[in-house]
C-alpha cells in the first residue's frame, strides 16, 4: 500500500506563461518532496508529456497559442487518470463548464495563497493514496475470489451467468468463458434426474421472500462425470425496495468426496457384515446339508422312481454351490501393489478380449485420460477386475451396441468407468450384485471384482440411468488416502471424521 513517503518523488507538472508564478511554484513543490517540471508553453508541455509520466498538472488556463483547456484535453487523452488542476486570473461560466466537462480535479483563481495550494496538494496525495488502497483492496478480493477452491457465481434472473470464478474449471472442466458465453449454463449442468427438483427451486428464488440456503444435487463435468455438489444462494435485494430480488450469488463446494466416503465406509460395512453372517450361516448349513444330500442319494437308489428325490438332490447340489461360492468369497486375496499407469492396463484389457469383442460384434470404444493417472495397484490383479467387467458388459450388450471405457481423475482419486446401454428394468438393490448368492448370469465376476478393487484401497460402484448402466473402479491417486486406511483412521459412527480427513 502507498504512503504518502512513497508519493514523494513524482513528478508534478506546471504550465503557466508566469516566470515568476513558476518558481513560486517549483520552490513549494519542492518542499513538499516532489519533482516540478515547468513549462511556459503548451507545446512545450506536450513535448515533456510524451516522456515524463506526470499524475498531477497545472495549467493555466489562458496560455499563448494552444489554450490551457486544449492542452488538459489532450494531456488527458494521454492517460485519462491524470488529474488536471485549472489555475486563471480572469475565469468565466463558460470556462468552468468546459474544465468541468474535461474532469477537471480542482481550480485556483489567481491570486492563491501558498496555502491553497498546499491544500490542494494535499486533497491530491489523499486522494491518490486512497485510489492505490481501493485498487490493492479490489486486487485482493479479486485473487481471493478466484483462488479459492470453491465455484462462485453470479446468476441473473433470465438464468444466465454474470460471474463465474476460475474454480469453474477445476470443478466442471469449462473455462469461466466458455460458461459465460453458453445461454442458462448452470441449469444445462444438472444432472438429468435432478433438474426437474433443481431448476424450478432455483427459478422460485427469484420471486419468494425466504429462498433456500442450500440445494444438494449433482452437476454433470464436461467429460460426462457426475459431480455431488451443495449450492450456497445469496440472495442480492433491490436497495430501493428491499424486496425485488434482482441478483442472485451462489456458492458451489463439490462434496463428491464426502459422498464417496460415506458411501464406501456404508458399503463397505454391510458387506463384511454380510460376509461374517454368510461365513456362519455356510458352516452352520454346510453340516446338515451334507446329511440331506446323503440320505437324499440313498432314497434315490432305494426309490428311482420318486421324482422327490431328485428334486431333493438337485437343490443340496444347488445349496452346496453356493457355499463354496462363499467360501471362494471369503478367501484372503494376496495383492502386490506399485506404481503403475492406469491407461495402459485399460488397453491391455480391451486388447486381449478384441476376440470375444468382435465375435459378438460390438464395440469397445476408449476414452482415456491424456494425463494417463497414476495409481498405486497390483497390475495383474486390476487387469483381471478390468477383463471381468468388459466381459460382464459383452454379455449385456446388443449386436453393434457399444461398450464405452473411460478414465479420469480428481484430486483425490482415479476413476474407470465401464458404460454400456441395457434394456432389463432398473436394478432397485444395486449391493446385491457384489454378493456371491446369485448363480448363474453375469454376476459370477462381480463379487471377485469388489473384493479385488478393495483389496487395494478403491471401490467398485453401479450406476443406472435410464437405459444406461455403468460400473465405476474408484482407486486413490498416489500419494492419496486409500478407503482401507481410511477405516483405521475413522471409525464409521464419527461423521466428523469423514468430513475432515
Amino acid at each position: 500500500m502507498l504512503s504518502c513517503r512513497e508519493l514523494s518523488g513524482q513528478p508534478i507538472l506546471v504550465v503557466d506563461d508566469d516566470p515568476d508564478l513558476g518558481r513560486m511554484l517549483e520552490d513549494v513543490l519542492v518542499l513538499e518532496g516532489f519533482r516540478p517540471i515547468i513549462c511556459s508553453r503548451a507545446e512545450e508541455a506536450i513535448e515533456v508529456s510524451k516522456t515524463e509520466s506526470f499524475p498531477l498538472a497545472f495549467v493555466d488556463i489562458h496560455l499563448p497559442g494552444m489554450s490551457g483547456l486544449e492542452l488538459a484535453a489532450k494531456l488527458k487523452e494521454q492517460y485519462a487518470e491524470r488529474e488536471i488542476v485549472f489555475i486563471t486570473g480572469s475565469s468565466t461560466v463558460d470556462h468552468a463548464v468546459q474544465a468541468i466537462k474535461l474532469g477537471a480535479y480542482d481550480y485556483l483563481r489567481k491570486p492563491f495563497t501558498l496555502t491553497e495550494f498546499r491544500f490542494c496538494l494535499k486533497r491530491f496525495q489523499e486522494k491518490t493514496l486512497l485510489r492505490h488502497r481501493i485498487l490493492r483492496a479490489e486486487q485482493r478480493y479479486s485473487q481471493l475470489v478466484q483462488n479459492l477452491p470453491l465455484l462462485i457465481f453470479g446468476l441473473r434472473c433470465d438464468m444466465q451467468l454474470d460471474f463465474v470464478n476460475q474454480a469453474c474449471s477445476s470443478i466442471l472442466g469449462y473455462n469461466p468463458e466458455e460458461a459465460l458465453d453458453t445461454p442458462q449454463w448452470l441449469l444445462e449442468r444438472i444432472h438429468p434426474e435432478d433438474r426437474a427438483r433443481v431448476e424450478p427451486t432455483i427459478a422460485s428464488i427469484f420471486t419468494i421472500t425466504e429462498p433456500p440456503s442450500t440445494i444438494e444435487c449433482r452437476l454433470v463435468h464436461k467429460n460426462g462425470r457426475n459431480i455431488h455438489v451443495m449450492i450456497k444462494f445469496i440472495p442480492s435485494w433491490d436497495s430501493r425496495s428491499g424486496r425485488n430480488l434482482r441478483y442472485l450469488e451462489g456458492i458451489i463446494v463439490d462434496i463428491s468426496d464426502h459422498v464417496f466416503l460415506e458411501k464406501a465406509l456404508v458399503q463397505k460395512e454391510k458387506l463384511n457384515t454380510l460376509g461374517a453372517i454368510s461365513a456362519e450361516v455356510a458352516h452352520e448349513i454346510r453340516n446338515p446339508l451334507v446329511s440331506i444330500g446323503g440320505f437324499a442319494r440313498r432314497l434315490q437308489i432305494k426309490h428311482p422312481e420318486l421324482p422327490e428325490a431328485d428334486i431333493i438332490v438337485r437343490e443340496s447340489q444347488r445349496l452346496e454351490k453356493i457355499l463354496n461360492r462363499i467360501r471362494d468369497y471369503l478367501k484372503p486375496v494376496e495383492i502386490h501393489q506399485k506404481d503403475c499407469f492406469i491407461n495402459g492396463i485399460i488397453k491391455d484389457a480391451a486388447g486381449l478380449l478384441a476376440p470375444e469383442i468382435d465375435k459378438h460384434a460390438i464395440y469397445c470404444r476408449l476414452d482415456l485420460d491424456p494425463n494417463d493417472p497414476t495409481v498405486h495397484a497390483d497390475r495383474d490383479v486390476l487387469n483381471q477386475v478390468f477383463i471381468n467387467l468388459i466381459r460382464n458388459a459383452i454379455g449385456a450388450i446388443n449386436k453393434g451396441e457399444a461398450l464405452t471405457v473411460t478414465s479420469s481423475q480428481d484430486p483425490q482419486r482415479v476413476h474407470i468407468e465401464f458404460r454400456n446401454r441395457t434394456n432389463k428394468p432398473r436394478i432397485k438393490n444395486p449391493e446385491v450384485l457384489f454378493l456371491p448368492f446369485d448363480e448363474g448370469g453375469q454376476s459370477i465376476g462381480l463379487p471377485l471384482c469388489y473384493r479385488l478393487v478393495k483389496s487395494m484401497g478403491g471401490m467398485l460402484s453401479f450406476n443406472q440411468e435410464q437405459d444406461l448402466i455403468a460400473f465405476t473402479v474408484s482407486l486413490p491417486r498416489v500419494g492419496d488416502i486409500a478407503i482401507s486406511d481410511l477405516e483405521e483412521q475413522a471409525p464409521l459412527d464419527s461423521g466428523v471424521a469423514l468430513y475432515t480427513i
